[in-house]
């Protein structure tokens, strides 16, 4: 199932829909692997829980984004289970959940990778498996001489693969621009 699904997962997807049929289909082991490797791509900590609102489907993603916004996840008493709903409009669920503040940095969209850096995360692992006390540094530089070295043909597949990226973040977020940090920034977590 994870072979099917890290299909159609992108660097800008940060919760997956599965569909009920599917989940209960799923044991215990095989939604902790799909946690796991979710995980892995959005590099924090991820959740399963129920569409209670509408449809028979199962999120799973970092609790964030589960509490952003209008959302709220509940735990029913006697079940284990967490359900994904939105707020009443008239605010008394407050009184019994309060959701944690959010950070403000969920707001900012990540820069979509170009070529190399596709290239990069498709061998990393490799390069990393067979030299596994190899630092990050030396793998750049490994898979940066070896794309320098790559054909027209395989650079060509990767920088397609990034211009759709590229356009699906657009066409999710048609005001999207790229704005570096400022030096300042940059001076500030270096230190």
């Amino acid at each position: 199932f994870w072979e099917r699904m890290k299909a159609s997962i992108n660097p800008f997807l940060y919760v997956a829909c599965i569909d009920g049929l599917t989940y209960r289909m799923l044991d215990d082991g095989a939604k902790q692997y799909i946690a796991r490797k979710f995980m892995e791509h959005v590099t924090e900590n991820v959740m399963f829980c129920r569409d209670g609102n509408e449809g028979d489907r199962y999120y799973l993603g970092p609790p964030r984004f589960f509490m952003a916004g209008t959302g709220m996840i509940v735990h029913p008493v006697g079940t284990t289970e967490a359900i994904w709903v939105k707020r009443p409009a008239d605010g008394l669920i407050h009184l019994m959940v309060v959701p944690p503040a959010l950070p403000n940095k969920c707001c900012k969209i990540p820069r979509p990778p170009n070529a190399y850096i596709l290239y990069r995360k498709d061998r990393h692992r490799l390069v990393k498996a067979g030299r596994p006390d190899i630092h990050n540094n030396e793998i750049s530089q490994i898979l940066g001489r070896a794309w320098n070295k790559e054909s027209a043909d395989v650079r060509l597949k990767y920088k397609i693969r990034a211009d759709e990226i590229k356009q699906a973040l657009l066409e999710k977020h048609p005001d999207y621009k790229y704005r570096p940090r400022r030096s300042v920034d940059k001076k500030r977590r270096a230190a």
